[in-house]
């Protein structure tokens, strides 16, 4: 029976997400009870008391007149990006289009993105050169997936702002999204050139290089990412992903064994570890790896199928079709679990139990020749010849070619 095994080579980390880009101006409070007045706003959105709640944090948004207007000295950004310094147009805080703004703003952190959108669309009414407000409803169409949306806005507020290094960093992004690889490429270089030590812009023009297989050049920026950033996990496995592409198995080893001791729980260097000590015949040292995959991601089909294979070529038959069983147990339906478990028990010339594998799989999957091949094999050498025959019939309906060579044996021609 001709094996066939899905091994997984592995996959590389997306690109970094987007930044949030909550820029927001520096200001010198000398009114602090009108600014305590716009965290009372605050209190009002999170404890819902009032029925027109933006209408009232637009009011005391404007209240903010108070507030004096300072230099632009820090943005604040969500998750896990990096603070990046950069300069941009900043609008004064006692004016509408200001007020709008935070109540987009707020509007976005209390998880109602099309009411930003609206408020962020009143800022840019009021003020179409107002780069943040694009930059934010850019964000926003983003995180609704309309990237062409996104682009544009970024655009928009690059226009105003040649020197917008986030506006280029996130239109890259967008840009990847869709598929236009090397003009994300760009906007990503123009980044890193208004701020050269900025390490995520270097990972993800890494990223898109590699996809359009420049694995030499994505290593040359991901290895720049790490001098930036010793602890960039996600640069150390990237780079071994593509050092692993060009043959450099020992060297994407080190870097998936790098990506793992910053990040102990990094179930995807583990994996890509695995599958490349199976590449160079170190199926125990795999063996080891996709166990560790498994107590991180019990979930994840591909690894059970990994680990079954390495346990085949070392020749513990009981453990492959132990890993299988547990695969089935814990992961969604898979064609490919019951084909390979069917076929380790064949292996062992237990034919009943590996024609129940090969029954219990066409019951999930019953368009599958594959598992009917396998189970008429099975039926076959327990002496089920007419269980046999129908299987190889069914299988060869359903385009299996290895079955038509078998149809003789039913005395047909």
């Amino acid at each position: 029976m001709t094996e066939s095994c899905t091994m997984v080579v592995g996959w590389h980390v997306t690109s970094r997400a987007i930044r949030t880009g909550l820029v927001r101006t520096g200001t010198e409070v000398v009114n602090w009870d009108v600014c305590r007045l716009m965290r009372c706003c605050h209190c009002v959105i999170n404890r819902n008391k009032f029925m027109d709640k933006w209408v009232v944090c637009i009011l005391l948004a404007v209240c903010l007149s108070g507030c004096r207007q300072a230099n632009v000295n820090k943005q604040i950004k969500q998750g896990t990006d990096s603070l990046q310094n950069e300069t941009v147009a900043s609008h004064p805080v006692d004016s509408l289009a200001y007020a709008y703004l935070e109540s987009g703003r707020i509007m976005y952190e209390n998880g109602d993105k099309l009411g930003a959108i609206a408020e962020y669309n009143k800022a840019i009414e009021i003020d179409s050169n107002y780069a943040v407000a694009y930059y934010k409803r850019g964000k926003v169409s983003s995180d609704l997936k309309d990237y062409k949306g996104a682009i544009a806005d970024y655009t928009k507020a690059i226009k105003i702002n040649p020197e917008y290094a986030n506006a280029y960093y996130n239109r890259g992004w967008n840009k990847s999204n869709i598929g236009d690889n090397t003009d994300a490429i760009d906007d990503y270089t123009k980044a890193i050139n208004i701020n050269p030590k900025d390490a995520e812009s270097y990972h993800n023009r890494g990223w898109n290089k590699s996809k359009i297989g420049d694995k030499k050049g994505a290593i040359k920026d991901y290895t720049e990412a790490i001098r930036i950033n010793p602890k960039y996990a996600d640069a150390y496995y990237n780079r071994g992903w593509n050092k692993s592409k060009i043959g450099d198995k020992k060297g994407a080893i080190k870097d998936y064994t790098e990506a793992i001791r910053i990040n102990p729980k990094y179930a995807n260097a583990y994996y890509n570890r695995g599958n490349t000590k199976s590449d160079i015949g170190d199926n125990t040292g795999a063996i080891n790896d996709y166990n560790k995959v498994i107590e991180l991601n019990p979930q994840h089909i591909d690894t059970y199928i990994n680990l079954g294979v390495a346990q085949y070529e070392t020749r513990d038959y009981e453990g492959e079709i132990a890993t299988y069983r547990l695969a089935i147990k814990n992961c969604s339906p898979d064609a490919d679990l019951y084909n390979n478990l069917g076929r380790a028990l064949y292996d062992l010339k237990r034919f009943k139990e590996a024609a129940e594998a090969y029954g219990e799989g066409i019951k999930a999957f019953p368009s599958d020749g594959k598992l009917y091949y396998g189970r008429g094999l099975a039926r076959n050498q327990s002496g089920d010849k007419n269980g046999a025959c129908e299987d190889w019939h069914r299988s060869s309906e359903l385009g299996c070619l290895q079955a038509n060579a078998l149809l003789p044996l039913c005395g047909e021609k």
